[in-house]
């Protein structure tokens, strides 16, 4: 196996003046965002023997249902010992652990672990927190695929549709979900890799798994062997609602509003802050009335009221988006934190409820972002006298000179793809009408929004594909290059998952990814992938 890196510029997909500001200046309202691994301050251990203990005996009957790969065995083992901390990252369970971003967040977790502990002379664990808690099965369900015909194909499992179900409460059965036909389905797409039978055994969900538990189960082969540990919430949900309650008791709205900027992501007078699962079904509070309020229900609890309520019942109650830092921070010995640069955004806002709850100002460490390439898309771009840096910049609307442009006529698939734009944003700029009235439908008019942009852009690949069939030989190269590189107008780690580049170069790139990763970098990483076994492709 033979992989190459090439380096491209920070912003080759655009940054906000806020992240580039982090980037620039080693941080952001107060939270450190380091450059070097040198920059990253050794923290103090604020957690004891007991504490420690108590965390890696939960983390070791989560993980009983599987054998840990050695090296994670390790870290686990030393978890327990005073002076130890982590590198965590996370991301929800999607299906065959798609995007590739969430691989991205674990390889670089035990890369920076393993820096981060030959540097300080102490052991330094990678966790990742698969996040279970999340309730939205229409991010997760599907995995796009690049067919053979080299078109976006969505393969999605059955009988699965939105709803307030946890995921970690969603297993999967043979006759609800169809798994032996979508199983069959991906296998029949790669049948020409002699790997696809393995990457599936690896990649694909198993009747009786959870969303949840296949991606542990898969995450801990892939990356167990680099010392990864996954940390499901269930498996130490005391610890996490224990600290919760002491966040909900400091009134944390008025906190985290002080602390916001005109690029906050999450408005904390309309975040979930926080969410209880009573009868499989996930119901947000946010701030209203005395302090906290259920989505479309009379009456509030005062911030006490609901610290006493988690207290009480623990096992009913989980963190939302931006409280979840907090309680991490609270319950692992978290020496710095990886995330998107979206994360980074609402991480800012945390610092003066950090203060509050005397937690510490965990550095955050950008996710590296990086394009696989083969040998065929390496191809078509030499033929079309193309570099990656052109074909990333361009999101998807990439052509050879002598084909339309900006400035000449649109091809019509990119006519609509910019109306799928016109039409999310117009739907979006109602925001503040729609936040107005009762029943919290601002969070339904923005998954309209999305499901009005997906569903012309699905139009739109058809447009292409039928246009592209029109074309022969040129235009099967410019769908090779641009379905590949940028699938759907957006960034390739955003869209495609891992089972496909594992079908067909196995999985020991990974770890060949993972020997020569940096452990921070701020530039865009172009993987070049090859194999002497790798079949042609026309």
């Amino acid at each position: 196996m033979d992989l190459r890196l090439e380096h491209l510029p920070a912003d080759l997909f655009g940054l906000d003046e806020a992240t580039r500001e982090a980037l620039s200046s080693g941080g952001l309202n107060g939270i450190p965002v380091p450059g070097r691994l040198e920059d990253l301050p050794r923290p103090t251990d604020r957690h004891g023997a007991g504490e420690r203990g108590l965390l890696a005996q939960a983390l070791g009957k989560g993980h009983e249902f599987h054998e840990l790969p050695g090296r994670a065995r390790t870290s686990l083992s030393v978890l327990a010992e005073e002076g130890t901390f982590c590198v965590v990252t996370g991301q929800q369970p999607g299906l065959c652990v798609s995007p590739l971003y969430s691989l991205y967040k674990g390889l670089q977790a035990c890369r920076l672990a393993t820096d981060l502990s030959r540097h300080w002379g102490v052991p330094v664990v990678p966790l990742f927190w698969n996040h279970g808690d999340d309730h939205d099965v229409a991010e997760v369900h599907h995995a796009h695929q690049l067919n053979r015909n080299l078109d976006l194909q969505k393969v999605k499992l059955a009988g699965l549709s939105s709803g307030r179900t946890p995921l970690s409460e969603i297993h999967f059965d043979e006759e609800v979900h169809h798994l032996s036909a979508t199983r069959a389905l991906l296998g029949d797409m790669y049948e020409e890799f002699e790997g696809t039978d393995s990457a599936l055994d690896l990649f694909f969900p198993r009747p009786g798994e959870s969303f949840v538990r296949a991606f542990t189960r898969t995450m801990s082969e892939l990356l167990g062997p680099m010392g990864l540990l996954v940390v499901e919430p269930d498996w130490i949900r005391p610890s996490l609602s224990s600290a919760l309650a002491d966040l909900v008791s400091l009134d944390p709205e008025p906190l985290l509003t002080e602390g916001s900027g005109p690029n906050s992501p999450i408005p904390p007078s309309e975040a979930a802050l926080v969410y209880q699962v009573r009868e499989g079904q996930r119901r947000a509070l946010r701030p209203g009335g005395e302090g906290f309020a259920f989505d479309g229900q009379p009456g509030s609890r005062t911030a006490s009221e609901l610290a006493a309520e988690i207290a009480g019942q623990p096992e009913e109650w989980s963190a939302g988006a931006l409280l979840r830092p907090l309680v991490q921070d609270a319950v692992l010995p978290v020496a710095a934190t990886i995330g998107g640069k979206g994360e980074l955004l609402y991480h800012a806002q945390l610092a003066p409820l950090r203060r509050a709850a005397n937690l510490p100002n965990t550095p955050f460490v950008p996710r590296i972002s990086m394009t696989l390439t083969s040998p065929d898309v390496r191809a078509a771009l030499k033929r079309a006298e193309a570099t990656p840096a052109e074909v990333l910049a361009a999101l998807g609307a990439w052509r050879p000179s002598g084909q339309p442009t900006a400035g000449e006529e649109p091809a019509p698939g990119d006519i609509l793809r910019k109306e799928a734009e016109r039409a999310a944003e117009r739907l979006r700029s109602l925001r503040a009408e729609i936040a107005a009235l009762p029943d919290n439908l601002a969070g339904n008019l923005e998954r309209t929004a999305r499901q009005v942009k997906a569903a012309i852009e699905k139009l739109a690949m058809k447009v292409d594909r039928v246009q592209a069939n029109q074309s022969g030989k040129g235009q099967r190269a410019l769908r090779r290059i641009n379905h590949s590189l940028v699938p759907l107008d957006q960034p390739q780690e955003r869209v495609l998952g891992p089972l496909q580049f594992c079908a067909r170069f196995g999985s020991g790139w990974v770890e060949d990814l993972y020997r020569e990763l940096p452990p921070i970098c701020f530039e865009h990483l172009v993987v070049h992938l090859d194999s002497d076994a790798d079949p042609s492709h026309d």
